[in-house]
């Protein structure tokens, strides 16, 4: 027996009343409507204060004088009454109200308001509020729902929760026609109550969804979204998302829609990627996914589904497969030697056992009978391949043709070899008949459609396959938030009055040397570096460290110090360093900076460059990168993204991201770079940024990574 979940009442209630119930096709009349539809058996109570009858119903003036309690009440009243609608169902102790009324934040300030006054009802209470601004909630496995409009009624495996009601409705009818059925869908709205993380949470949680695909434009409790999807990857449940707002028109526009604040794209990507959560660009993708994942999950869950095999019928479709699947990162693997010969055997003279197949002719000849039945036989059997694509050709009208019988034997072929995943492929997205759109529902077809939307779907399938699948490794968990103490002594230091600290009360971002100790006190190597006030200080330091030193001018106004001017290198004596630290001062008075002196350090040995930084998301909290110096981050933005904590795994894969990464492997007889040392550095760097909240950016760059360690040679911290 599953464990009840806080979000059951709205999903699986008994009772209903609908506040603005009415006989018109109004939007408190259609919600009568699509519970009949759905075959629900429980109690239905109309409100309406101007009549005593409701579609042939009693009807009652307001949710107090209802004779019971109902389970939920759906709104659909004007904004301006909703806030007392929900005190009503918070007073009559009703678990939860769907609000389908727009006009609040996202239309003005005073809808803001009447939002507010929602929300904290909504929380001092427990009622559980969805919308306002929505369609509503459907669930077809529970036959219940409070919805605006004619809901499907045909229960399957795939949950939707979207920000856009217009935009589900198109996802739901596009992917009825792909043979997709949903267990529940819901039109979030504004999330005046319930989140998408809680929605998403609860699909986790019940046992008739399998896969989960998101409308998202903002994510408005990052905890509780960040949780869910995690736990959704480990119940194996895969999760789809297209994510709006990430263009800057495409912000404004989310504020001005549901209120919400978009939030960064290479945030989300990253944190995307680092919770298995599948990433999509538009609807039709979306749909795809759907159609690929509620078949695809089952022999998901027991083996990985990275590595195809194709069945086509041309050259042509042949060669085209090859490029779309290499771009797509989807694997083509060559038979065995065994798999060869025994296909081979079973082809025309002529045709060639290879992968993908080019079988030839049309899906007509009577030879297809025996060489597509030895082509899933072979490929099924193949240890290397996962997937078996067939390739058809799809009537544009009438009946199916020769697909009768290749679906037979379709059918025949997957019945035999339920660990592998067998599925349809059409060369375009263009319509098809009505017959096939009806088979692909009698044969419970994982149907994808178009050479190029097809296997990017199938490479998204890989991706997330090779995601999951990792998961059964143990892992290192990330370091403790409790940092060690240098040298036995004081924690990592806090901001002070201390070097760098200078230039206004304004002023957030400290000096190089106190950055260092930071990150030195966190445990991430660091080159010693000490501020010299007057040049005297300086010739004493340098001897002190060893020439060659580095001097870099100490100002607050002057942050990028390389650019201008502010970084002298290789100082080899003591004249040099008087002259450098007099030239550092005349550059600093030129532009017009407080002179606080300059920083000492040894020339550090060089070493491959990298960037490792932290910066926190106004959303997500604290994010770690990624990436090599010079060309690749500042004129490539090659760089790899997570949000903390960091496990082990995530730091490894960051490391192995990047576009460059063949340079950590060692170029023109250069050695290979420590990837130890550099995961546990951003392990580190993870730690500092949740331990230390005052902290907004942590820039090192770079740092020197060698054969045996790293070294932090420049770095600046920013101050919240």
């Amino acid at each position: 027996m599953s464990v009840a979940h806080r979000l059951d009442p709205i999903f699986d209630f008994k009772s209903v009343a609908v506040v603005g119930a009415s006989d018109s096709g109004g939007t408190g009349g259609r919600v009568l409507g699509g519970l009949q539809k759905l075959g629900y058996t429980g109690k239905y109570f109309p409100i309406n204060a101007r009549t005593d009858v409701v579609q042939g119903m009693q009807a009652y003036p307001n949710v107090t004088a209802l004779p019971e309690t109902p389970d939920v009440v759906v709104i659909a009243v004007p904004a301006a009454f909703v806030p007392g609608v929900i005190k009503e169902c918070a007073d009559r102790g009703v678990k939860g109200a769907i609000i389908l009324a727009a006009g609040f934040r996202e239309k003005d300030a005073q809808g803001g308001e009447l939002q507010d006054q929602i929300t904290a009802t909504a929380r001092a209470s427990g009622l559980l509020v969805v919308g306002p601004n929505c369609l509503g909630l459907i669930s077809m496995v529970n036959h219940c729902c409070g919805f605006s409009g004619a809901p499907p009624t045909e229960p399957g495996n795939v949950a939707v929760v979207s920000h856009s009601g217009g935009l589900m409705n198109e996802l739901m009818w596009s992917s009825e026609a792909r043979g997709v059925a949903f267990s529940h869908a819901v039109s979030a709205g504004n999330e005046a109550g319930v989140t998408s993380g809680d929605y998403i949470d609860y699909f986790v949680s019940d046992p008739q969804t399998d896969v989960i695909l998101g409308i998202v434009e903002s994510v408005r409790d990052p905890a509780a979204f960040v949780a869910a999807v995690s736990r959704a990857r480990e119940a194996g449940k895969p999760v789809a998302i297209l994510k709006m707002g990430l263009s800057e028109k495409a912000a404004h526009s989310a504020a001005t829609h549901t209120g919400a604040i978009a939030g960064s794209a290479e945030v989300h990507a990253a944190l995307f990627r680092q919770k298995g959560v599948i990433q999509v660009a538009d609807i039709d993708e979306l749909v795809d996914m759907g159609a690929l994942l509620s078949h695809a999950v089952g022999p998901l869950r027991s083996r990985r589904m990275e590595r195809a095999a194709i069945i086509e019928i041309s050259g042509g479709g042949k060669g085209l497969l090859c490029d779309t699947a290499a771009a797509a990162g989807v694997e083509l693997p060559e038979l065995s030697k065994a798999g060869e010969a025994k296909l081979q055997a079973a082809l025309p003279s002529g045709t060639v056992a290879s992968n993908p197949i080019d079988s030839g002719g049309s899906w007509a000849d009577g030879d297809k009978k025996d060489v597509y039945p030895a082509c899933m036989e072979v490929f099924a059997t193949e240890p290397d391949i996962d997937m078996v694509v067939s390739r058809y050709t799809l009537p544009q009208s009438g009946g199916l043709g020769p697909l009768e019988a290749r679906l037979s034997e379709f059918e025949a072929a997957r019945a035999a070899h339920p660990d592998r995943f067998f599925l349809v492929l059409s060369r375009t997205s263009v319509g098809y008949a009505e017959s096939w759109g009806q088979a692909i529902k009698d044969h419970n077809l994982a149907f994808l459609q178009g050479y190029g939307r097809g296997l990017r779907a199938l490479g998204r399938l890989a991706e997330y396959s090779r995601t999951v699948h990792s998961d059964r490794v143990p892992s290192t968990p990330p370091l403790s938030p409790t940092l060690p103490r240098q040298g036995g002594g004081s924690a990592i230091p806090s901001p002070s009055t201390g070097e760098g600290k200078g230039g206004g009360e304004n002023s957030r971002v400290l000096g190089e040397v106190e950055s260092k100790a930071i990150l030195a006190a966190a445990g991430i190597p660091t080159v010693e570096t000490v501020l010299a006030g007057t040049a005297d200080d300086a010739v004493r330091e340098a001897g002190r460290l060893g020439y060659r030193v580095a001097l870099k001018v100490s100002a607050p106004e002057i942050v990028h110090k390389s650019d201008q001017g502010g970084v002298l290198l290789g100082i080899g004596d003591t004249d040099a360093v008087r002259n450098g630290f007099a030239s550092l001062e005349q550059l600093a008075t030129r532009l017009r900076a407080t002179f606080e002196g300059v920083s000492v350090q040894p020339m550090a040995k060089p070493g491959l460059e990298i960037i490792l930084g932290g910066h926190r998301d106004q959303q997500f909290g604290p994010v770690i990168i990624f990436g090599l110096g010079g060309v690749f981050v500042e004129v490539l933005h090659d760089v790899a993204m997570r949000v903390a904590p960091l496990s082990k795994t995530d730091a490894e894969q960051m490391v192995g991201e990047i576009r460059a990464k063949a340079m950590l492997e060692g170029a023109r007889g250069q050695p290979a770079a420590d990837r130890n040392a550099i995961v546990d550095a951003l392990c580190r760097l993870s730690d500092l940024m949740l331990s230390r909240p005052d902290i907004a950016s942590i820039d090192v760059n770079p740092a020197f990574v060698y054969e045996q360690g790293l070294l932090a040679v420049d770095a600046r911290i920013e101050l919240v």
